[in-house]
Parts: C-alpha cells; sequence; structure tokens
C-alpha cells in the first residue's frame, strides 16, 4: 500500500469538510456546488474503474448480462457507466449534478474511440421515469454512503422498481469502518443492505476483493444481488 503525501491527504480532508458543509446547506443543489467548486474527494484521479469491480468480472468472471440495459447512478465523471457500455449494454450513467454530467461527457468524448451506446442524464435517481424493460443491471459504489441514513429505504425500494426480474445489483460496499460520525460517506457494512434489499433481491455473492482499490484496503466488500 502506498500511502498518500501529508499534503494530499490533508487537502482530501479539507475537500470532505467543505463537500459536508455544501451538503449540509443545500441537500439538492450542494452535489452540483461541489461539482463546481472541483470538492470531488471521491473522484478517481487516473480516470480508471475500481480494481474490485474490475476483478468481479474479468478474474471472477461473474455472470454479468451483456444485452439490456444498465444504470450507474452517482456516476459523476462516467468512468463505470462508459465500461459497461464497452461490455454490451446500452448504459445510462445518472446524476443530481449537472456539472458531473457536464464532465461525464467531455471525459467519455476524449477517450479513443468512445462507445456510443452510453447516456449521461442529471436525474434524480427516486424520481425518474423508468424505461421500458427496465434495467438489467445496476451498479452501486459511493451511492448509498453519500445518501442520509433516512433515505435507505427509498433507495432499496427504488431498486426493486427499476430492475427487471432476474436482473442483477452490484453493490461495492464502502466504506467499512465502523460507526463514522457524519457523513458523507456515512459508514456502512455488507449487513446494512439486508434489511434494505431483502424483500425484492437475493443475495448471491459477497466476498472481499482480492484486488482492493489503493487505499481502501480493509474498507471495501463486494456484493452482487439477484431481483427476484
Amino acid at each position: 500500500m502506498t500511502s498518500a503525501a501529508p499534503g494530499a491527504a490533508a487537502g482530501q480532508n479539507e475537500d470532505i469538510h467543505k463537500l459536508r458543509a455544501l451538503i449540509a446547506e443545500d441537500e439538492t443543489n450542494g452535489w452540483d456546488k461541489a461539482w463546481k467548486e472541483g470538492r470531488t474527494p471521491w473522484d478517481s484521479a487516473d480516470g480508471s474503474v475500481r480494481p474490485p469491480l474490475r476483478e468481479l468480472i474479468e478474474d471472477v468472471k461473474f455472470p454479468i448480462p451483456r444485452t439490456g440495459r444498465a444504470i450507474v447512478p452517482g456516476c459523476g465523471r462516467g468512468y463505470d457507466a462508459a465500461w459497461f457500455a464497452r461490455l454490451g449494454l446500452e448504459t445510462w450513467g445518472v446524476d443530481i449534478s449537472p456539472t458531473a454530467v457536464d464532465a461525464a461527457k467531455i471525459f467519455v468524448a476524449a477517450m479513443p474511440d468512445p462507445p456510443e451506446n452510453v447516456y449521461f442524464k442529471a436525474l434524480d435517481f427516486f424520481n425518474f421515469d423508468v424505461p421500458e424493460g427496465k434495467f438489467q443491471l445496476a451498479y452501486d459504489y459511493t451511492f448509498l454512503c453519500a445518501l442520509p441514513p433516512k433515505m435507505r429505504e427509498a433507495w432499496g425500494n427504488r431498486y426493486g422498481e427499476i430492475i427487471s426480474p432476474g436482473g442483477l445489483l452490484i453493490a461495492l460496499v464502502f466504506p467499512i469502518d465502523g460507526d463514522r460520525q457524519g457523513g458523507p460517506p456515512y459508514s456502512l457494512s455488507p449487513e446494512t443492505y439486508v434489511p434494505l434489499l431483502s424483500d425484492a433481491f437475493e443475495r448471491v455473492y459477497l466476498k472481499k476483493p482480492g484486488r482492493p482499490s489503493e487505499g481502501r484496503e480493509g474498507k471495501e466488500m463486494m456484493s452482487v444481488w439477484k431481483r427476484k
């Protein structure tokens, strides 16, 4: 594990404190303000897909759908959405922040041979028109942990509404770090998901990643839930 330089860590902590202040001031528009100010400490510095997700698909070869429609809520700059699109799925990257959506469009357009089947939309995850046929795959990472705990039940219910029977929710659990005070991000554990999803989903995979994200060793767990 390579530790961040003290200055980098201090800068990230400052970003986290500022982000929390922006969200506390305005739950609806705070995320867009954070993007406009560059206060995005969760954003992958190199624009890469997290190693635990690559491990699940490339090493474990977990059988995910390769056709149909996928959704990545809280997509940010769109790295993951673009990757799922390259796997063959029509992919929606959605974010409540229009600035994040603009950043995602710019990021993907600058790719060599950008995927044509990825669509970035400034949407409220909890309130948008679900397309006919729903979604066959969803990926949730640094999204649930960004929501106040009072919204968790609605989060689980919404996934039950938008994922078709037999479809999958890939949930990379983070941060697993005990009971932190306040957020975002708010602490999670694999068991946080059980009461939220068990009525509509069955957990079919749960494993500590062999390829953890750098700096997040011991704070992630990969899980997959199948819609009943």
